[in-house]
């Protein structure tokens, strides 16, 4: 944050911000602005891997028990856990809220690239770290 005198007397303040939409929404942020873990794309993801951590522990078998419990279809339960199989450098964005336009929750339930390479490609434009493939 800068702040000014200006010869009038006045206070000018100059706030650094950048917009970025997230989850379809226009947001503004600050520097050290943290995206909360509400945003639809950031909250799925979090399902996902809190799922698949629970079928890891037995605390249900498959999917369809899964479902099942939680009073979802399991068509939207399998479509959600899919979201585990993204890049580390994706999920990165989505969990920094750097997230473009060809990155959403609706382009993410449909069928996706294995390679993390073609995902990257697909929706972050390669912009990635070099992690390897998937």
């Amino acid at each position: 944050m800068l702040r000014k005198i200006l010869e009038n007397g006045n206070l000018q303040v100059i706030i650094p911000v950048t917009f970025r939409t997230i989850s379809a929404r226009r947001k503004m942020l600050t520097p050290g602005t943290v995206i909360d873990g509400t945003e639809p794309l950031a909250l799925a993801l979090a399902r996902a891997f809190r799922w698949q951590k629970y079928i890891d522990e037995g605390k249900f078998k498959n999917i369809t028990e899964l479902a099942k419990a939680i009073g979802q279809d399991k068509g939207v339960v399998a479509s959600i856990m899919r979201l585990r199989l993204l890049s580390p450098a994706i999920v990165h964005r989505i969990v920094t809220g750097n997230i473009p336009r060809t990155l959403n929750l609706t382009n993410l339930k449909t069928a996706f690239p294995d390679l993390w390479s073609e995902q990257e490609k697909r929706w972050i434009g390669g912009e990635a770290m070099s992690w390897g493939e998937g």
